[in-house]
């Protein structure tokens, strides 16, 4: 007897021995106690998850004569010839190789006659989205009402290529790609079977290789058991399909740290010379630093991780090494590097400059972070105790990698001097702004605001309640003597003191309730133009600009205030925010998009 392979000698013969579909075989054999199995399902999923194998079963259990209504015995001879694929009664059919409207119509004829010698009529149709749009058409009518024990079970890896005509008239069941407990747990007693010693390390290595698929994880393994049929070890998956050893991932790691990329260079070429492919070791890079990024992240995470515990442990004390944010660029550096290489007619190259890249990709540091150096370089307090902590910004600043010095408070200071002589500004780098001016300013703004006492509030409340009388109101310049206030105005805003006029009675009454006091308004016309300044200055108090508050903001804290001049910050105007978003939960800061 010619071999048979590990994929066809070991596919389930029941559900039961399904492995990782409990979901779909569950409601299915549920159907099938009942009598309610419907005559139309789409299987769809990965590769080699067991699709075509169930819609196998179902015919089976439809037209088996030995076992119980859910479950097909495997012995009778119905079962027998449906597993030979000699049943009459069982159509299985490749749409790949079978597209056109010619062979649907057959189908459709085929259909017409009553079961024999089976109970029902079973039409499987494998990688039905292969089937052209006519063809499609042509299966709607005896799809929508086929006649009594037919059944059609239809398999695919792309259901969205499925017209909606036909998925409507389906009951659709998605599959899963398994587990790598459940991919070891089956491999194991298959090669147990077989009399196979199948060694842990060679285990990882063909169910990391299968990626889910059971197919492919037994195809993997009958190609091992042809090269070592008596022992299979972790050096006979390596040799046998070119991977690229664990050990590799962990010492690029090494010279990721150390910023060495001439050891990164010297590991690629060592890789290259084994034969190794380097599409799988740029696609080793990627799951690298994904491992690094879940342990740095939760140590509790390993059990995420496919290695042994000893590489873990190694993994886990590298990830120390690593802020999170530099792992996440590591990791997106990575796997752009590698969609790049595997379409790439030069991989090699583009391998190296990855590595190369990888190494000496600056490290991220938030801008809090930041702040602490600096307050460790000068010696000064950045922060307030009590006031709020600088927004974290991810990518805000940049700093060596894990291990190196910070900057020298030299380096900052000459590339300070680089920014301001390309402005062309003749001030010193290190002079501070004229904020104390500025607070002077804000302080004799703020005294001549308030020669009522109270006004710039009422003014304020004022605007929210009735804008137009508030804005009015900003035109007047305040003058209180002996519990009247009198309310001067330009010769120019009569129009603004007629609309007060009008309003006065309440206006007067709103005053006193906003100010406390019992007051007279009087409206005065004709203001000393020498006084007309202090409306600008009841302006900053009531209505600052966004530059005025940032100055006002800075005049009362010295921590921000020492910050905006470190970091030459200036207020964005508002046409030029296009672009920008603001991330609550980084204090508000703005960010760019890009």
């Amino acid at each position: 007897m010619s071999y048979h392979a590990l994929a066809r000698k070991y596919r389930p013969a029941t559900f039961d021995a399904m492995v990782g579909q409990e979901h779909v075989t569950r409601t299915l054999r549920a159907a099938l106690r009942r009598d309610k199995l419907a005559h139309a399902y789409l299987f769809s999923g990965p590769r080699g998850c067991g699709k075509t194998t169930v819609a196998r079963l179902l015919a089976k259990a439809l037209n088996c004569t030995g076992g119980v209504k859910d479950e097909p015995c495997g012995a009778c001879e119905a079962c027998a010839a449906v597993a030979a694929g000699s049943s009459l009664d069982v159509l299985e059919i490749d749409a790949a190789s079978h597209t056109g409207v010619d062979n649907v119509r057959e189908l459709r004829d085929m259909a017409q006659y009553t079961p024999s010698p089976g109970a029902s009529r079973v039409f499987i149709i494998d990688e039905v989205h292969m089937l052209s749009k006519g063809a499609f058409n042509a299966l709607l009518k005896i799809l929508e009402e086929p006649p009594a024990r037919v059944f059609f079970f239809f398999a695919t890896t792309e259901p969205a290529k499925i017209p909606r005509t036909i998925l409507s008239r389906c009951q659709r069941f998605d599959f899963r790609l398994l587990t790598r407990e459940e991919l070891s747990a089956r491999l194991t007693a298959i090669a147990a079977d077989e009399g196979v010693q199948l060694e842990p390390g060679a285990l990882r290595l063909i169910v990391a290789q299968a990626e889910g698929s059971m197919r492919d994880a037994l195809s993997i393994l009958d190609q091992v058991l042809a090269a070592s049929p008596e022992r299979i070890d972790e050096q006979a998956v390596v040799d046998l399909f070119g991977l690229v050893r664990s050990e590799v991932a962990i010492e690029l790691n090494e010279a990721v740290m150390a910023r060495d990329p001439g050891r990164a260079l010297r590991l690629a070429d060592s890789v290259a010379a084994g034969g190794q492919s380097l599409d799988d070791f740029a696609h080793s890079l990627v799951d690298n630093f994904r491992n690094l990024l879940l342990l740095r992240i939760d140590p509790a995470l390993a059990a995420g991780i496919s290695l042994p515990e000893d590489q873990i442990a190694i993994l886990r004390r590298q990830a120390e090494h690593f802020a999170p944010q530099d792992l996440l660029a590591l990791l997106d550096r990575a796997s752009r590097g590698f969609e790049r290489i595997h379409r790439s007619g030069q991989p090699r190259v583009l391998l190296e400059a990855l590595l190369v890249e990888l190494v000496l990709l600056e490290s991220r540091v938030v801008l809090s972070d930041l702040v602490r150096r600096l307050e460790a370089l000068t010696g000064s307090q950045l922060t307030g105790g009590g006031g709020p902590q600088p927004a974290r910004a991810a990518g805000a600043g940049r700093s060596p990698a894990p291990g190196a010095k910070p900057p020298s408070v030299q380096t900052a200071r000459a590339e300070q001097r680089d920014r301001v002589a390309q402005r062309g500004a003749p001030q010193e780098p290190d002079a501070p702004r004229d904020h104390g001016a500025s607070q002077v300013r804000d302080s004799a703004t703020a005294a001549a605001a308030t020669t009522v006492d109270g006004w710039p509030a009422f003014v304020e409340t004022l605007l929210g309640r009735q804008p137009a009388l508030g804005s009015c109101i900003m035109e007047g310049i305040p003058a209180e003597e002996d519990g009247r206030i009198s309310l001067c105005f330009p010769v120019e805003k009569q129009f603004q003191l007629q609309l007060i006029q009008k309003d006065l009675p309440r206006l007067q009454e709103l005053a006193r309730e906003l100010l406390g006091r019992d007051i007279v308004l009087n409206l005065v016309s004709g203001a000393d133009p020498a006084r007309r300044e202090h409306r600008e200055e009841l302006r900053r108090s009531v209505a600052p600009t966004e530059h005025e508050a940032l100055q006002r903001a800075c005049g009362g804290d010295a921590a921000l205030d020492n910050l905006v001049r470190r970091l030459d910050a200036e207020v964005v105007p508002e046409a030029d925010r296009d672009g920008w978003h603001t991330a609550p939960d980084r204090g508000g800061a703005a960010q760019r998009e890009d």
